[in-house]
């Protein structure tokens, strides 16, 4: 793997200005390698273009659940009324091939020692949430590799299990952290475009492979403008509140 630093983000859903402040940091940084844990639609007024500014990156991008309902024809009677409007929208407003490319996505990868997956790698496709210890638990099982970055929350976070799987300790995703030397651990990314850990700021991860550093970066974004493409796109009043309280 690259050693070179990489940037690690997640959960878009279609907030083109969270995701541009978010590209911009990272260029003003020099970072030049990204992965997209995806959940790139959904939710706000801009799929279709956030979905071209990240697969311009050239870089891997992982499939979440809103692409993939985005990406289908299901119904969505498990989702609430918000998450539904959201996806109903990006379903009309991106082409056949972008839903194909969503739809061809991978659910998990592997680069160096380092996996990546959108929400849990205990049975990726059901998309279940890690939360709670034992959600965290059940998807160390199935990590082979020291790290793992995941999304899907929008709550940044750092798990990790000891090498003797005896000892699990959660932390807030906040500023720079060492990685442990031993034992796994579970790095959630939080999101860019609707973080929900009380903080409206986009959120994103830098990882230095040479130091075994991450920081959790937080990017204060044009929130009024997405505001207000949300409701000029009447979609749900919800959707474009939550932003500016970060939940």
């Amino acid at each position: 793997m690259d050693d070179s630093a990489l940037a690690v983000f997640s959960d878009v859903h279609s907030n083109l200005e969270a995701l541009q402040a978010v590209l911009a940091d990272m260029d003003a940084l020099g970072i030049r390698r990204h992965f997209c844990l995806g959940d790139t639609v959904g939710y706000a007024a801009n799929p279709a273009q956030c979905l071209e500014a990240v697969r311009g990156l050239g870089c891997p991008v992982l499939k979440g659940n809103h692409d993939e309902a985005a990406a289908s024809e299901r119904l969505l009677d498990e989702m609430n009324a918000s998450a539904g409007a959201g996806i109903e929208f990006s379903r009309l407003k991106l082409t056949p091939q972008q839903r194909a490319w969503l739809a061809d996505l991978p659910l998990t990868l592997a680069q160096g020692d380092c996996q990546f997956v959108h929400a849990s790698l205990d049975a990726p496709a059901e998309w279940w949430y890690v939360l709670e210890p034992e959600d965290a638990l059940l998807h160390f099982e199935s990590q082979s590799l020291p790290v793992c970055f995941c999304g899907h929350t929008h709550c940044p976070r750092v798990w990790h299990l000891d090498r003797d799987n005896q000892s699990l300790t959660a932390h807030p995703g906040i500023g720079r952290i060492p990685l442990a030397e031993n034992g796994k651990t579970l790095i959630n990314v939080g999101s860019v475009g609707q973080p929900r850990d009380r903080n409206p700021a986009a959120c994103y991860v830098i990882f230095n492979p040479k130091t075994r550093e991450i920081e959790f970066r937080r990017v204060p974004y044009a929130l009024a403008k997405t505001r207000r493409k949300i409701m000029r796109a009447k979609l749900p009043r919800f959707t474009a509140q939550r932003l500016s309280v970060g939940m």
